[in-house]
């Protein structure tokens, strides 16, 4: 597979999960602002330092991500109790339970809509496949926290 077929396919799976998600009326969120609630979905009282790192998104942009969804009641940002000049980020309680209920959702649909043209067969086998990437991914990933240093390079006998 090519990097551009495997651009191309993360953004189709994403256009799949947005409409299954239900991201797609009036209160739809962009990329950036997806990847900032997913990772406090996931990550709860993060600090604006601590969700940059993690969705490698610009600092300015995650704190104006945060404002913005703060005003409109998504998120809760408070001051960190620690740290006076850090603030904690979370999901609203009725941000958290939309998010959730809507994460539950099947792709059945969504999957349909964007593959009019395969049969019944075909799609759920794609299914079954996209199911068995994401398994393997999330396995994958789950090992590649462990860091492997190189082996020392051998020592160097230059003639004088």
């Amino acid at each position: 597979m090519r990097a551009a077929d495997l651009h191309r396919l993360a953004r189709t799976i994403r256009e799949i999960a947005l409409r299954a998600t239900e991201n797609t009326g009036e209160d739809s969120v962009n990329a950036g602002q997806l990847a900032v609630l997913e990772d406090v979905a996931r990550n709860p009282q993060s600090t604006i330092g601590e969700i940059t790192h993690r969705t490698r998104l610009a600092q300015s942009l995650v704190s104006r991500i945060a404002r913005d969804m703060a005003d409109v009641g998504a998120l809760t940002i408070e001051k960190d109790p620690a740290d006076r000049r850090k603030v904690r980020v979370d999901l609203d309680a009725r941000a958290r339970r939309k998010i959730l209920e809507r994460a539950g959702n099947t792709i059945d649909d969504a999957l349909s809509a964007s593959t009019p043209s395969l049969t019944d067969d075909e799609r759920r086998d794609l299914e079954h496949h996209l199911a068995e990437a994401e398994r393997l991914l999330r396995t994958g990933a789950d090992t590649a926290t462990t860091v492997r240093r190189p082996a020392a390079a051998p020592p160097r006998h230059d003639a004088p």
